[in-house]
C-alpha cells in the first residue's frame, strides 16, 4: 500500500506577514505515484515533491504533468523496469536503474536530485528541463544522446569517472552552461556534445580522450582556451567553429587529423602550433580567421595538398616557408585574401585551383624558379591580384611556356637563377649522374669530385663534403626533412655543376 506524509515548513515573515510552504513526500511502488500524490494533493498545484520507494517509466509521465513543480527530489527512489502500455514518450519497455528516454524532459523544476543508484541517463532524459544544477550519480556508466540538451538554466556539470559511454548532443544548446569537467573514461567526445553553449568558458577533458567529434564545441563563443589531451589523434569537422579561442595548441605528437572547418570563423584566434605528425587537414580548417598569425610553411609542413578554403581570409597569415614544403596542389580559394608581398612556390607544385590565390593585393614577387613544369591552373586563380606589376621568376627552360599559358602570362615574367642567396651559381652541369637510394644520395662524375655542397631549395646550406679525389660520392640526407635539394659539385676539371634533385 502506498504511504505518504506531508510536512509543513514555516517561512519567515515577509513585510509584516507570514506564509506557509508545503512539501509533499511520498513512498511508492512502481506505477503508483499518480495515486499517491492525487489522493492528498492537487498535482497541478504542487511545488515540491520528494519520492522514495520505487518508480518506473509510467511514473515519469505523471511527473511531467506536475507543471508547478519547482523542487523534485528523487535521491531516495530507485527506478524499476517497465513493460506495458506505451508511455507518453513512446516507450513500451524500459530498463531498471535507468532514467528513461525523455523522462524529465521540459520539467519546470529548478532544483533536482536524481535517483542515487541509476546506471544510465537515457536519450533526452533531462532535455530542456529548468534545473539549475544536476549532480550525476557516481553509479552512472552511460549518458544518452541529448540527455541534457537545451537545459536553459544549467550552469555547471561534472561527468563522473564512472561514465564510459557518452552520447551525441549530450549538452547541446545550454545557454547558461559555463563550466564543464569531464572525468569520464571515454576515448571520444561525440559530435555536437557542447554545441551552441555560448557561455562555456572552462572545460577540463580526460587524459583518455583520443578524438573530439564533429561540432563538439561549435558556437561556444566564450571558450577562449582549452587544453587538449596528449593522446588526442583527431579533431572533427567544425569541432571548434565559431568559438572564442585565442590560441590552439595542436602540437601533440599523437595528433594526425584536423577536420574540415574545424577552427573556422574564430575571430580571436591569433596563434596555432601544429604537430609534425599531422597528416590530414580538412577543407576550410582555418577559414575566415583574420587575426591568425601563422606561416604556410607551418600549416603545410606535412601536406601534399592544401585543401579548399584552408586559409581563406587569413589576412595576418604569411606565405613564408611554402617553398620548403612538398605541396603538389593548392585547392579552390585555399589562400584567398592573404597579404604577403612575396611567395616561393614549392618544386613539387603541379596545380592551383579556382581562385586559389585571389585578392593578394600586396603581391609583388613570385619565385617559381624551382619548378620543373608549368602547374595547371583553375579559373581566376589570381583574381583581383596585381599580376601586371608582380614579377614572376621562372626557370629559363620554361620561360616561353609560361609566356604562352593563360593567367601565367599576365605576370611580369623573368628568368633568373635558382639561388636565393647567391651562393649557388646556375651553371651548365657537366655530364654526371645522381640518384637516391633511400636516404642516400649517390653521385658519379666524369672526373674526380673535390667537394660537394648540399642546399635546400631556399639556398640554405645543409652540409659540405670534401672528397679524397674520387669520381664517386655518397651523401646521407636522412637528417634533412626537405625533399628538394640543390647539389653543387667542385670537380677536378674546374667546373662547378649544379643539380636540382627530388628525393
Amino acid at each position: 500500500m502506498n504511504r505518504f506524509s506531508r510536512f509543513l515548513i514555516s517561512a519567515a515573515a515577509i513585510l509584516g506577514g507570514s506564509s506557509l510552504a508545503s512539501a509533499l513526500t511520498v513512498s511508492v511502488l512502481p506505477g503508483g505515484l499518480r495515486q499517491a500524490v492525487s489522493a492528498h494533493s492537487d498535482p497541478a498545484a504542487e511545488t515540491e515533491l520528494k519520492v522514495t520507494g520505487a518508480i518506473n517509466a509510467a511514473d515519469f509521465d505523471f511527473i511531467r504533468e506536475m507543471t508547478s513543480l519547482r523542487t523534485l527530489d528523487l535521491s531516495g527512489a530507485t527506478v524499476a523496469s517497465y513493460s506495458g502500455a506505451k508511455t507518453e514518450t513512446g516507450l513500451n519497455a524500459a530498463n531498471a536503474n535507468t532514467l528513461p528516454d525523455c523522462a524529465l524532459m521540459s520539467g519546470t523544476f529548478t532544483t533536482l536530485s536524481l535517483p542515487a543508484r541509476i546506471t544510465e541517463i537515457a536519450d533526452g532524459a533531462l532535455g530542456a528541463c529548468a534545473a539549475e544544477a544536476v549532480v550525476i550519480p557516481a553509479t552512472v556508466t552511460r549518458i544518452g544522446d541529448g540527455a541534457f540538451a537545451g537545459m536553459k538554466n544549467l550552469k555547471s556539470v561534472t561527468i563522473p569517472s564512472s561514465v564510459n559511454s557518452l552520447g551525441s548532443m549530450a549538452f547541446r544548446d545550454c545557454p547558461l552552461l559555463e563550466t564543464v569537467t569531464v572525468n569520464a573514461s571515454i576515448r571520444e567526445l561525440p559530435e555536437n556534445t557542447f554545441r551552441n553553449c555560448p557561455r562555456l568558458s572552462s572545460v577540463a577533458l580526460p587524459s583518455s580522450l583520443t578524438a573530439i567529434g564533429d561540432g563538439a564545441f561549435a558556437g561556444c563563443t566564450s571558450l577562449a582556451s582549452i587544453t587538449l589531451p596528449a593522446a588526442l589523434t583527431s579533431v572533427g569537422d567544425q569541432a571548434f567553429t565559431a568559438t572564442g579561442l585565442t590560441a590552439a595548441d595542436l602540437s601533440g605528437k599523437s595528433l594526425r587529423e584536423i577536420g574540415a572547418w574545424a577552427f573556422a570563423g574564430c575571430p580571436s584566434l591569433t596563434a596555432i602550433s601544429l604537430s609534425d605528425a599531422i597528416e590530414e587537414i580538412g577543407a576550410g580548417a582555418f577559414f575566415n580567421n583574420p587575426a591568425l598569425n601563422v606561416t604556410l610553411g607551418e600549416i603545410a609542413a606535412n601536406l601534399t595538398a592544401i585543401p579548399d578554403y584552408l586559409l581563406y581570409g587569413a589576412t595576418s597569415a604569411s606565405a613564408d616557408g611554402l617553398g620548403d614544403t612538398q605541396v603538389e596542389s593548392i585547392g579552390n580559394h585555399a589562400l584567398s585574401g592573404m597579404t604577403s608581398s612575396k611567395v616561393t612556390l614549392p618544386a613539387t607544385l603541379a596545380s592551383l585551383g579556382d581562385n586559389a590565390m585571389e585578392r593578394w593585393a600586396n603581391l609583388t614577387e613570385i619565385d617559381a624558379k624551382s619548378l620543373a613544369e608549368v602547374p595547371q591552373l583553375g579559373e581566376s586563380v589570381w583574381e583581383d591580384t596585381p599580376q601586371a606589376t608582380t614579377v614572376l621568376y621562372v626557370p629559363q627552360s620554361l620561360l616561353e611556356t609560361f609566356k604562352d599559358t593563360p593567367q601565367w602570362q599576365e605576370f611580369d615574367l623573368r628568368a633568373e637563377t635558382s639561388s636565393s642567396n647567391g651562393s649557388i651559381a646556375e651553371e651548365t652541369a657537366a655530364p654526371l649522374r645522381a640518384a637516391f637510394d633511400g636516404m642516400l644520395l649517390m653521385v658519379e662524375a666524369p672526373c674526380d669530385i673535390l667537394a660537394a655542397q648540399l642546399y635546400d631549395i631556399s639556398g640554405r646550406c645543409l652540409t659540405v663534403s670534401r672528397s679524397a679525389a674520387d669520381t664517386r660520392l655518397t651523401l646521407d640526407t636522412a637528417p634533412f626533412d626537405t625533399r628538394v635539394f640543390l647539389l653543387r659539385l667542385n670537380l677536378a676539371d674546374g667546373t662547378t655543376p649544379v643539380l636540382k634533385l627530388l628525393r
